[in-house]
């Protein structure tokens, strides 16, 4: 684990290298899993990395469907620049493979989006989309009678949209 204060740098540049790399941009949860996995640093320092990378206009935040998603800014890829080569190549090979490997997951989680907003008195409108290369695929407006088929409809959506798209297909084309 981390201990002074160069480690700390390095876990930031780390952060920004894993963002450059992946070229999208990557929810809380999956820069958790990549960090973690890898065992360069523990989830309370993760946090206050990305705070202070944030708070340094380094990387960006947005809100989507309840989830944060963070992307390196042009500041962060000039500071990057700068210092990359204090980022252990072992590290970075193993970040380039992680990323060769995974790229194709980590942007499916990017295209399934499912969300639902309450519409009248236990009514939900469930609003499930599928997008690719920033063209929608699908997009279903569903309503539904309780918070918790809408819970289960946006999971199911989000756990196995590509079989749900090709099923919607096959029945619209029969």
């Amino acid at each position: 684990m981390i201990n002074n204060h160069e480690d700390f740098t390095i876990n930031k540049l780390i952060i920004l290298y894993l963002l450059s790399q992946v070229k999208i941009p990557l929810s809380l949860s999956q820069i958790t899993q990549i960090i973690l996995e890898r065992g360069y640093t523990n989830y309370f320092s993760l946090q206050q990395y990305l705070n202070e990378l944030q708070k340094s206009t380094f990387i960006t935040a947005t809100k989507q469907n309840n989830a944060s998603f963070f992307e390196i800014t042009d500041k962060g890829t000039e500071t990057l620049d700068f210092f990359s080569s204090r980022i252990p190549d072992f590290t970075r090979k193993e970040l380039d493979q992680f990323i060769e490997g995974n790229w194709r997951q980590l942007r499916s989680e990017l295209d399934i989006h499912a969300e639902y907003t309450p519409n009248k008195s236990n009514e939900y409108i469930v609003n499930c989309k599928a997008i690719e290369n920033n063209s929608p695929l699908i997009e279903l407006n569903i309503s539904v009678g309780s918070k918790k088929q809408a819970i289960e409809l946006c999971n199911k959506w989000k756990s196995d949209a590509a079989n749900l798209y090709s099923e919607i297909l096959q029945l619209l084309s029969k």
